[in-house]
């Protein structure tokens, strides 16, 4: 499936935009709309992001519309609301969601953010869907942080999922460990999900190995998926990266609770400047053969996303 590329703008006064489409390459190369349109602006902290689609009449109608304004930003405290509004496949709006941030920041460097989404229901009045509490606290290494997620029952708000997450600042990078706890129905929470991440830098080449343990046969948290990924910054600020993701699930193996997993897919994303403009980001991958799972088959190119106007990719962090 091609993936979409939304590219960021970093803050400034002066207005930003910026329009990105995915292409899709037929068999002789030949590129070929595929997937929604992404336009966004951004000024002064405030952004609009529109997301569109090909109608049934060869038309644009829209998909998605999100915007966000800053309320308030100073030493002590940040808000942010940011209004969603989804619309069907005739282009007709849904219900629209709201989402209100509010970071709260401590003289000792922690802070609390409290994210509340509420939805307008069929009297036009925002009920409130879900709510998020993450406390953040700095250590000696890092930061530690403890999420706890609320949604509506018949007596109210109800936790139903909790996360711990510990980042430790490395000279090089950072590493981080979070593990997600789920509802299990009874006022008990059990362990559903752990993801690990391990980021590092040296000069402009950079390094991400993120992992994955999900619940196995035996009850137990078990690796699950792992995606390794090298990257390399050009002058330009344009990156390259390839991206190795091994899974338990490759065509032509058969699994056993105690296997180790096998590379699914490996991919390679390169971005390069195009005319009027543009930066051309191309997405082409290798995978291996159900006749033969062990070796990675030759590169096909999958998908291109053009970007126009103020196309600085977003910077990554823990």
């Amino acid at each position: 499936m091609p993936a979409l590329l939304v590219w960021l703008s970093g803050p400034s006064s002066a207005q930003q935009s910026n329009t990105s489409e995915a292409y899709s390459v037929d068999v002789n190369g030949n590129r070929v709309p595929y997937g929604p349109e992404i336009m966004q602006t951004k000024s002064d902290g405030n952004s609009t992001l529109t997301v569109s689609h090909q109608s049934i009449n060869g038309g644009s109608a829209p998909l998605e519309r999100v915007e966000e304004r800053v309320l308030k930003n100073d030493a002590s405290e940040r808000i942010v609301e940011r209004v969603t509004q989804r619309y069907d496949p005739q282009g007709n709006p849904l219900p629209p969601e709201k989402e209100t941030i509010d970071e709260q920041k401590h003289p000792d460097g922690s802070s609390t953010t409290q994210s509340t989404t509420s939805r307008t229901d069929i009297n036009g009045n925002l009920q409130v869907i879900e709510k998020t509490t993450t406390d953040t606290q700095l250590t000696s290494s890092g930061k530690t942080s403890q999420t706890v997620v609320e949604r509506p029952s018949a007596d109210g708000l109800r936790t139903v999922e909790r996360r711990e997450e510990v980042v430790v600042q490395q000279p090089s990078g950072y590493q981080s460990d979070s593990t997600t706890y789920r509802s299990d129905g009874n006022g008990g929470f059990q362990v559903a999900v752990r993801q690990t991440d391990e980021h590092t830098v040296n000069g402009a080449e950079s390094s991400d190995n993120s992992a994955e343990y999900e619940i196995g046969p035996t009850g137990q948290l078990q690796l699950h998926t792992q995606t390794v990924t090298k990257t390399v910054t050009q002058p330009d600020g344009l990156k390259n990266s390839v991206v190795d993701i091994y899974s338990r699930d490759v065509p032509g193996t058969v699994n056993s609770p105690d296997s180790s997993l096998k590379l699914q897919e490996q991919q390679t994303i390169s971005a390069a400047p195009g005319p009027n403009n543009t930066v051309v980001q191309t997405l082409s991958v290798r995978r291996p053969t159900v006749s033969s799972p062990g070796t990675l088959g030759p590169e096909q190119q999958i998908s291109q996303t053009v970007c126009q106007g103020d196309c600085k990719p977003q910077k990554a962090g823990p």
